[in-house]
C-alpha cells in the first residue's frame, strides 16, 4: 500500500499526469519487460477508486507498448480500464513517496514460523479536559491519556527478548475528513509496571509517577491513519499509552497488539 506524493494538510487532487495526490494506491504486480534488447522494470498499480489511471511512459495506451513484442503485452494485460496501470519503476520511486506492506498476522513477517502470537485490541478516546494529555513531552498532562496493560511471555527458544507489533489507528477518519476534520498528530510510549502494581488489571500511573520513568519504547509520530511499530522487549508487564503529540486534541482510536509467546 502507499502514497502519492503530497503534504497531510494536502487536499487529494488529480495531477495533469492523472495521479492523485495524497491518495492510496495498492501495489499489485511487478515484472521485467524487454525494450530494445534492454530489460525495463515496471511495476503495476490499483487505484480502488477503479479509475483515474496514470497518463505517462508505460500507461495503457502509451507508445512504449508498441515495442513490446505480443506475447509479453498480452501476459501484462496492459490495456485493462479497471484503475490498474503499469508505470516504470524509476517514475514510481520519483512520484510515490511512502510504501507500506501489509500483512495479516505478524508470523508472515517471520522467517521461523515456530513461535506463537497473542493478539489484543483496545478501544479508546482523546477527549479534552479529560483523556486528551498530549504526548510524554507534556509532564504535567501525559498520566490522563489511556493506558492499557500487556504481557510478554517468555521469549521463545531462550531469546533474552520478545517480539512486539503494535499498531495504532485513528477510527472514522473518513467520516470525519468529510466534516472537515484532519488527522491527529499520534503516537505511543511504553513502560514497565512498576513492582508494587505488577499483576493487576485495574493499573492507570500519573503524571508525577511518569515523570520519574524512563520509557522503553517510544514511537514515532504522525500526523496519518495509522502508526505501527514492531521492537523487541524483554519478558514482563508493560502500559502501552497511546496520545496525540499536541494535548487537547480530539480523537477515538485502536490499538491492537501482537505479543510473541
Amino acid at each position: 500500500m502507499l502514497s502519492e506524493q503530497g503534504f497531510s494538510n494536502e487536499e487529494e487532487h488529480v495531477t495533469t499526469e492523472k495521479l492523485v495526490k495524497t491518495h492510496v494506491y495498492s501495489i499489485t504486480g511487478a515484472e521485467e519487460v524487454s525494450l530494445g534488447g534492454n530489460l525495463v522494470q515496471l511495476v503495476r498499480l490499483r487505484n480502488p477508486w477503479g479509475h483515474k489511471e496514470w497518463n505517462g511512459a508505460w500507461s495503457d495506451n502509451s507508445k512504449e507498448w508498441n515495442l513490446v513484442l505480443p506475447e509479453e503485452k498480452a501476459k501484462l494485460n496492459y490495456s485493462a480500464d479497471d484503475g490498474e496501470f503499469w508505470m516504470s519503476y524509476s517514475d514510481f520511486k520519483e512520484r510515490y513517496s511512502v510504501v507500506e506492506i501489509c500483512n495479516l498476522t505478524p508470523d508472515a513477517l517471520c522467517i521461523d514460523h515456530a513461535g506463537q502470537w497473542e493478539a489484543k485490541s483496545f478501544e479508546g478516546s482523546w477527549k479534552q479536559g479529560s483523556t486528551a494529555g498530549g504526548c510524554y513531552k507534556n509532564a504535567a498532562t501525559f498520566g490522563s491519556n489511556p493506558q492499557f496493560v500487556v504481557n510478554v511471555d517468555k521469549a521463545h527458544g531462550g531469546a533474552k527478548s520478545c517480539s512486539i507489533l503494535v499498531s495504532l489507528m485513528q477510527k472514522d477518519m473518513r467520516k470525519e475528513k468529510k466534516l472537515g476534520h484532519k488527522f491527529c498528530d499520534i503516537c505511543f510510549a511504553v513502560y514497565p509496571v512498576p513492582s508494587k502494581y505488577k499483576g493487576r488489571k485495574d493499573v492507570h500511573l500519573s503524571s508525577e509517577t511518569l515523570s520519574r520513568m524512563k520509557p522503553v519504547f517510544k514511537s514515532r509520530h504522525y500526523d496519518r491513519r495509522e502508526v505501527s511499530e514492531r521492537f523487541d522487549l524483554p519478558p514482563g508487564e508493560y502500559i502501552i499509552i497511546p496520545s496525540t503529540y499536541e494535548p487537547n486534541q480530539e480523537c477515538s482510536f485502536l490499538l491492537r497488539v501482537f505479543t510473541e509467546k
